[in-house]
This record gives structure tokens, C-alpha cells and sequence, in this order.
């Protein structure tokens, strides 16, 4: 039988691969325990979903880390108020013990309604202090109030989050976009100002996560009608943004009608992302024009990345591990061989800046003083991107950063 999930590379770069990864697993479990925060960006979480695959790999090894993880996670977000968002915050904590309930036996139901209590009444705040962004705004809570489906409280949450998508748009003719508030601005330095709107088109902070939560709210039948017409005008404002044929080449942001580039080319920032999170959306809503046209986008931006001088760092954020594991999702998607023909591109120079002895697990990252061994800027995710394309094991950890995203469970009770 065919496995559902077939390994992408073989040979020795499979064996390199899964070195690579069996010495960041040893690396990392070393560190542990560790005063790292808790989030699933740079902490605890993150690190709990690390361990998980670890475990997967290993036969069970690896579940005492998994508990450890989420029991200093739970900890540091139950003092003061922590932030609500998915990759900083209790949405990312709610996502992360759903995730890995089943697998590790979890009693959840407690630590899961408070974490619905709370987000209740933070959206309930107006005017909202959220973003659509996936990172720390509304995106990353609907994928949150997604991961709890069927439960009641997931589907409150999704229709708030789709009513405050609504609320926060702007309109302008035919299409519609969602300006980031004033307190995001400091994202991009001290003093920051951007009086004419600042509309980001990157993953990590951008819009594209938003239309894929409204897809999967639509998929659902919830909120339904809304989530057409959010879904029909912002996908109209992201064309008429993108180049009329060809490669899409899409800002980086726009400081009201002024586009402002950046040269990564990534997960976090860039076309890779941008255009593998539209097709994810876009074929999630099932619609065939979007989707045949955001496949357009993704092939061309796959050509780039054959020919494109490779990046100095190999993290999942804005390294050369995430780009490989956009196209690795889109190959195993499509099973297109352009995907598969970048993929492995990107894959190859991963492991060729690998220095064994050195660093976690022979990885080093520059954007820090030292080493780290967290999910999205250090070696954990690199190696879950080498795991995913050397295994059989589906990296199902991956749709809390929208690499992938998936029919959701089916909500029972459909609204307009």
C-alpha cells in the first residue's frame, strides 16, 4: 500500500537528512529543561510539537519531553495576562494541547474552556486591538476556534472572528483589504509611521491568513455568506495587486498606494509564502478560478526559487527550510514536479550549510547571539522540514503556520 505521505527524497540525501535530524533531536533534548517563553514561535510549545515528531520517529521516546514542554508552557501563560495570539499566546496553547491530545492522552477540556473563556471576552473588546494577522491576530485565533471544532465554543469563536473581519475591512470599490492598526507599526522599527495605512501581504503579519481562515469558515458553513463576500472581494484586491501575467510579484506591504519591496524570499516574507497560503485558501473555498490562478502564481515563483541565489540561513521562518517546505507541501498537494524539482533545490543547500559539532546539531542561525533550538527562527524547525521530506510521518504540525491547511472537522450546526 502506497503510504499517504511517501518520503520526497531517497539515496544519500535522505541518510544526510535523517542524520540531521537525529542530531538536533539529541542537541535539543539536552537543553531541555530550559527557561525559554512559552509560545509556539520561539518557546515551549513550539518545542512540544518538535517533541511530538521526535516521539513519532523514535517509538515513544520522546513523550516525557512532550509533557515537560507543555506543563512549563502552561505554566508561564497562567501568570498575569498573556497575549491571545496563535504563535505568542493562548491560541497557540489551546491549538498546540488539541493537537496532541489524542496522541498523548491528554485531559484538555479544563485547560481548553478557560482558553475559550478568555478569547470570548478579548473579541469581545471594542474597538478590537487585532490585526488580521496570523501571528497575533484574528487569523491565528480562527485557526484556533478551527482546531476546536466540533466543540461549541470553536464555532462562537470562528463567527466572531469572521464578524470582526467584516468590521475591520476596508473597502474600496469592488475589493476589500484589512490595514494592520497603529500598534503593529512598531514591527518595522522604533518610530515607525505610517499615516496613509499599512496593508502587509507577508504570512506571518499579511492578509493571506485571513482569506484562508474565511475559506475554511466558508468550507464549514459558518458564517457562510460573509465569509463569499470577504472572501470574493479580498482575493479581487490581492489580483489587482499582483502583476497582470506571469510572476505574481507581490509587495512586501503597502504604505496606503505605495508598494514597498523586500528581497527574502520565504515563509514569513515573500512570494513563497504568499502565493502557497493563497492556493491553500483558494482551493480550500473551492473555487476554480482563484485557485487555478494562485497555482499560476506558485509555479512561477517555483522557477525563481531554481534559479535565485540561495539564502546564509536555513530556519523555517525566513530560512531556506521554510521556502523547502512550502514547495515540499505543494509537490505532495499537486504532485507537480516543478514543486518537487524546488523543493529538493532548497532541501540540497539546507543541509549543504550544515556543520556537524557545531551549533544544534550542526545548525547555527545568524539571527541570534547563540544558537537556538526553537520551532520557527532554530533548529527544531529545520529539522522537522528534513523530516518531513526524508519520512513517511506527515509534518501535521505545520497548519499552525498555514504551510498546509486542510478540510476542517464539520461543524453540526451551520450558520448564514
Amino acid at each position: 500500500m502506497n503510504s499517504p505521505w511517501p518520503s520526497l527524497l531517497s539515496g544519500p540525501l535522505r541518510t544526510q537528512s535523517l542524520e540531521a535530524v537525529e542530531a538536533v533531536i539529541q542537541d535539543v533534548a539536552g537543553l531541555i529543561p530550559g527557561r525559554w517563553p512559552a509560545s509556539l514561535m520561539e518557546g515551549h510549545l513550539g518545542l512540544a510539537l518538535f517533541f511530538d515528531m521526535a516521539s513519532r520517529l523514535t517509538g515513544g521516546r520522546y513523550d516525557e519531553q512532550v509533557a515537560h514542554c507543555l506543563e512549563q508552557a502552561t505554566e508561564r501563560l497562567a501568570r498575569g495576562e498573556p497575549p491571545a495570539g496563535l504563535h505568542v499566546g493562548l491560541g497557540g496553547l489551546g491549538w498546540t494541547v488539541l493537537h496532541l491530545a489524542e496522541r498523548h492522552s491528554l485531559d484538555i477540556e479544563e485547560l481548553c474552556a478557560q482558553v475559550d473563556e478568555e478569547l470570548e471576552a478579548r473579541l469581545q473588546k471594542t474597538p478590537t486591538p487585532y490585526g488580521c494577522d496570523l501571528r497575533e491576530g484574528l487569523a491565528g485565533i480562527g485557526l484556533y476556534a478551527l482546531k476546536r471544532l466540533p466543540h461549541p465554543s470553536g464555532q462562537r469563536l470562528l463567527e466572531r472572528v469572521v464578524e470582526l473581519l467584516e468590521g475591520t475591512a476596508e473597502v474600496s470599490g469592488t475589493d476589500l483589504t484589512w490595514p494592520l492598526p497603529r500598534s503593529y507599526w512598531a514591527l518595522h522599527g522604533p518610530g515607525a509611521s505610517f499615516p496613509n495605512g499599512l496593508y502587509t501581504v507577508g504570512v506571518a503579519h499579511g492578509i493571506p491568513p485571513a482569506l484562508a481562515v474565511l475559506a475554511a469558515a466558508h468550507r464549514l458553513g459558518i458564517a457562510r455568506a460573509k465569509a463569499e463576500l470577504l472572501l470574493d472581494r479580498g482575493f479581487a484586491w490581492l489580483g489587482r495587486l499582483a502583476s497582470p501575467t506571469g510572476h505574481p510579484a507581490f509587495p512586501h506591504f503597502l504604505h496606503g498606494a505605495e508598494r514597498v519591496t523586500d528581497e527574502r524570499f520565504s515563509w514569513c516574507v515573500g512570494n513563497p509564502g504568499i502565493t502557497a497560503v493563497l492556493w491553500w485558501a483558494a482551493h480550500l473555498w473551492g473555487h476554480p478560478v482563484w485557485t487555478a490562478r494562485a497555482l499560476d502564481w506558485a509555479r512561477h515563483v517555483a522557477r525563481e526559487a531554481l534559479e535565485r541565489p540561495l539564502p546564509a540561513v536555513t530556519n523555517l521562518c525566513c530560512g531556506s527550510a521554510g521556502t523547502a517546505h512550502l514547495f515540499l507541501r505543494l509537490f505532495q498537494a499537486t504532485r507537480e514536479p516543478l514543486f518537487e524539482e524546488a523543493a529538493v533545490r532548497w532541501l540540497r543547500h539546507t543541509l549543504s550549510l550544515r556543520q556537524p559539532g557545531s551549533g544544534i546539531g550542526g545548525f547555527d542561525f545568524k539571527q541570534s547571539a547563540q544558537p537556538v533550538p526553537v520551532l520557527q527562527y532554530g533548529a527544531s524547525g529545520t529539522a522537522l522540514t528534513l523530516l518531513a521530506a526524508a519520512s513517511d510521518l506527515a509534518p501535521d504540525w505545520d497548519e499552525a503556520f498555514l504551510f498546509s491547511l486542510h478540510s476542517p472537522l464539520r461543524s453540526t450546526t451551520p450558520t448564514a
